[in-house]
Parts: C-alpha cells; structure tokens; sequence
C-alpha cells in the first residue's frame, strides 16, 4: 500500500507551480494528481462510482464468474452431481465411527422393505442392544409374534443383505404389551387378556 502512494506523493510535490486547493481532502488531491498524470488508480484505491452505474456494470467484465461447460455448450452439472455428496457422507460417517449406528438406522427405517407391507403392518423394530447384537421386535398380537418366531431366519438373512453379515446376530420377538398384571391377595379374577389372535 505505502509502495502504491509513494509515486502519487511525488507527483503532488512535483505540480508545485499549480495552484492547489486546500479545501480538498488528501485522498481527492491523490486521485486528482493520478489523473492528470495519465495514469489509473492501482487495485490498492477503492473505485469510485455511483450506485447506478454499479447495477448497471454488475455482471460484466473480466470478473463475472462463468459455469464451464461441455463440449456440446451446455452447462456443465457435474459439481451437483449427488454421488459427491454420498461420498463425502460416508467418509464423515467412517471418520467418527458411526458405520455401526448408520446400519442400525437403515434397518429400523426399512423395515417394511426387509419383511414387506403386511408384516411391517403388524411389527415394529423397537431397539437393538449392541452387546448381544440383538434385535427387539414388538408385535401387536400374539399370532403375529407366533409368525415371526418362525419367519427368524428369513428375517436375519433380509438384514444381511441390507446391511452386512454379523451387524444382527438373534432376533428377539415380543408379545403385545398388555399393561401391569394386577398383585395382591384380594383381586376379582377378570376374564383375562383381550388377545383375539389376530
């Protein structure tokens, strides 16, 4: 910067003989010496111009930012393109660990994918304990739970495919839950659970 004003500063001590105006800043005086010089302001000086004439020139000259295209002309896409982003998720979610949990995710998110519309209907993955590599299953009646107990291996080779061998190893299914059983000596026997078996 202090390079760039040293050649207007010698130009100012040079025009002497000209008549200055002391009501002008230093800036304008700077500026002013530049121009009758014949030269341009370095990039070091603001420009100046009016608001107007900025809208105006906005998007032209050698500063506009210009898409590349392809052979054929048209724009090229490919810093949109998706498998960039796939790539950079699943870089961040090995770089953290998360592969385990991300694998997890999907299966609790697809599973009417894994045991198709009618079962997913009726079931719900509810958790998965790590330690056991266990998934918990909740059916809403007992002749589903019935059903799954026997679909097991089917449902355990489906997540394999999904997700990888060993991520699931046991698959545990429940019963519907049917509220707090009622304790105590003095209790009315009532008629028993309401499970119609389907």
């Amino acid at each position: 910067m202090l390079m760039s004003v040293m050649p207007v500063l010698v130009v100012l001590m040079s025009n002497q003989d000209e008549p200055q105006d002391r009501h002008l800043d230093p800036v304008a005086q700077a500026v002013a010496a530049v121009r009758r010089a014949g030269g341009q302001p370095t990039g070091d000086l603001p420009p100046v111009a009016s608001k107007k004439r900025m809208r105006d020139t906005r998007g032209k000259g050698p500063n506009v930012h210009k898409r590349p295209t392809g052979q054929d002309g048209r724009a090229d896409r490919s810093y949109r393109d998706p498998a960039q982003f796939h790539d950079l998720i699943q870089k961040t979610i090995g770089r953290f660990g998360w592969a385990e949990d991300f694998a997890i995710g999907s299966v609790m998110n697809s599973w009417e994918e894994i045991v198709g519309p009618t079962v997913a209907e009726r079931t719900t993955p509810v958790r998965f304990n790590k330690s056991k590599r266990e998934l918990v299953i909740q059916c809403d009646s007992t002749s589903w739970a019935t059903q799954l107990r026997f679909m097991k291996t089917q449902i355990l080779e489906a997540i394999e495919r999904l997700a990888g061998e060993d991520l699931v190893r046991e698959v545990k299914i429940l019963a519907p839950d049917l509220g707090p059983k009622p304790k105590g000596r003095f209790r009315v026997k009532g008629r028993g659970p309401r499970d119609d078996y389907g």
